[in-house]
């Protein structure tokens, strides 16, 4: 009697084990699930967000065939809100999906597939199942000796303690070793879910760097190279006319056009190979503002008035110098292309802390409440001046001219 009371201590005890093992493991299981899952939900809306934004102008509504592309591009399901059912249980556990309001279209459902991480609740509902199925063992165990009379050995019908416990022995051994195997396991599948959340990390890491640098590359595209190369255009369409009548000044505009293109070129090659534009390293803000300004004014009648303070323009960083020279060149070019302007002011001075940039033009002006958000030029504007801290506030009247001010605070590194 003594071993078999033995032998229901350690069950006791062996049952509480595994229950609380259970209940343990089962709970952190699905705290480390429900975190993938948020993270996972959270990583795909950014990741659509951004790509819905290089898809779509900046402030146009989002057509059909746009919300097609951004589908294909990062790998989900897109549909109207409206149209989607409750979510089956099934589905539940393999898919994951977020609603998303869009200008122009009514609310959708983006659905995409869990990350591998995911199975672990899958593999957490058969760690909890064959911790039940080992407790019913061990009672069904503990029930059989006690309600199976011990068989006797002896002729005197006494039986033989030895057995009884060697048979114990037996029994803890098994569970010894159930308990290590299911340890095992739990070690093992831990270990993968953590490498698979490592492995989402990192992919969604390098995609929102390779959406930056489209972004960014799209944006000094927009900004410098197409700028240059419309100047060019128009520069052509005027020499087509002077071949006839003024062969002369014709062919200096045709050497003009060549030291353009030339210089487009170079700057090509700056973009690939990541340097700093050739007119920073040349001569300084002032000289690659009035290079600037002779491809842009493409052989039009129209005058700059120009005055640079070198000291302030110091001031600025490397990454300072280059944006507010972009958003110069954008406005220049707004003024000459779309306001029609014959007289351009442009202004750099230091107040205090900050670095001033003036573009003033007498062209014809526009609505500034209302060309918010259309196109790319005041949209990129706004993101340069955004990306270095700085503020940018353009005003506008019909037949006023433009008024663009952008205030930059100077790099903490070169004031004295």
């Amino acid at each position: 009697m003594n071993s078999l009371a033995r032998l229901l201590g350690y069950s006791a005890l062996l049952l509480v084990v595994f229950l609380a093992t259970a209940l343990a493991a089962q709970s952190w299981l699905q705290r480390q699930t429900d975190r993938l899952r948020a993270e996972a939900i959270d990583a795909k809306h950014q990741q659509f967000l951004k790509t819905v934004a290089l898809a779509t102008p900046a402030g146009a509504p989002v057509d059909a065939a746009a919300l097609r592309r951004v589908a294909e591009a990062i790998g989900a399901t897109i549909r109207p809100a409206s149209e989607i059912a409750a979510t089956k249980p099934s589905d539940a556990v393999t898919l994951l999906s977020f609603n998303e309001t869009l200008p122009g279209l009514p609310a959708v459902r983006v659905t995409f597939a869990l990350p591998p991480g995911s199975r672990l609740l899958g593999s957490q509902q058969r760690l909890a199942l064959g911790l039940l199925l080992l407790v019913a063992l061990i009672v069904s165990v503990v029930i059989l000796l006690v309600v199976i009379p011990s068989r006797p050995t002896a002729p005197g019908g006494t039986t033989t303690p030895w057995n009884a416990t060697r048979a114990d022995m037996g029994s803890l051994e098994h569970l010894a070793k159930t308990s290590a195997a299911q340890s095992a396991a739990l070690h093992t599948e831990r270990d993968s879910r953590r490498r698979a959340e490592e492995d989402l990390a990192l992919k969604a890491n390098e995609l929102n760097r390779s959406l930056e640098e489209k972004v960014r590359l799209g944006r000094n595209l927009h900004d410098g190279m197409i700028q240059s190369l419309y100047a060019l255009g128009l520069t052509l369409e005027a020499v087509r006319t002077l071949i006839r009548t003024d062969p002369a000044i014709a062919d200096e505009r045709l050497a003009d056009c060549a030291a353009v293109l030339n210089n487009t070129i170079r700057e090509v090659r700056t973009h690939i190979t990541g340097l700093a534009p050739d007119e920073l390293q040349r001569a300084g803000f002032a000289g690659a503002l009035e290079a600037s300004l002779f491809e842009l004014r493409a052989g039009r009648s129209v005058s700059f008035d120009i005055k640079i303070d070198e000291d302030a323009a110091l001031l600025l960083s490397p990454t300072q110098t280059t944006e507010t020279l972009q958003i110069a060149r954008e406005a220049v070019s707004n003024a000459l292309r779309h306001g029609g302007a014959s007289l351009i002011n442009l202004r750099v001075h230091q107040n205090e802390t900050e670095v001033c940039l003036l573009v003033q033009d007498n062209g014809t002006g526009f609505d500034a409440s209302r060309r918010q958000g259309e196109g790319h030029g005041l949209g990129n504007m706004q993101a340069r001046a955004a990306h270095m801290g700085a503020t940018l506030r353009l005003t506008s009247l019909p037949g006023q001219g433009a008024r663009v001010v952008l205030t930059v605070p100077a790099s903490a590194s070169t004031i004295s």
